[in-house]
């Protein structure tokens, strides 16, 4: 009886909902200008985007980041060096500290799609899309000071002999 009631509470855990993960591609991923054409029919939609942090303010019941939007890889890493459609705030009901959310940093968030935003940037005013977040991830910024080279095929420091290296030497 204890073995049954235990594999009862284990499919029934398993069938119940999950988080959408910041790493996991979704089959219906709403793409930034999508909603900057449309932004009615996508409100209360699920979205994940990224970028780098242009700016960050904290009120006193929310903060918000304005973020420059970039393409993200599958794994939900923004590519800064593809070209930016345009920037999206973020909303968030918790405080988001500016040292770890600082600008240049990069970041992904998943959140939902609230409405266009008048926002000043320089000199102009843009109508931006409100994202109220629920998932983020800030990723670690690559260290220029580094003494090994970046490698971007293998998305790692290149550390090898010759192009295809392993960076070990035994002879």
């Amino acid at each position: 009886m204890r073995i049954l009631t235990l594999f009862v509470i284990l499919v029934l855990t398993a069938c119940g909902p999950t988080k959408p993960s910041i790493h996991a591609k979704s089959n219906n991923d709403i793409s930034y200008e999508q909603v900057i054409q449309n932004v009615d029919l996508y409100q209360g939609q699920l979205v994940r985007w990224g970028g780098m942090i242009g700016q960050v303010a904290n009120y006193e019941n929310f903060s918000e980041l304005t973020i420059v939007q970039f393409p993200l890889t599958r794994h939900g890493v923004p590519i800064s060096t593809e070209p930016s459609a345009g920037r999206f705030i973020v909303r968030s009901e918790h405080f988001l500290d500016p040292l770890i959310y600082s600008p240049e940093k990069l970041v992904t968030i998943i959140g939902t799609v609230k409405t266009l935003q008048l926002q000043k940037v320089d000199q102009k005013m843009l109508n931006l899309p409100l994202v109220t977040v629920e998932q983020s991830h800030v990723w670690p910024q690559n260290n220029p000071s580094s003494s090994r080279t970046y490698n971007p095929k293998h998305d790692a420091p290149f550390l090898g002999y010759g192009y295809y290296g392993t960076g070990t030497y035994a002879p």
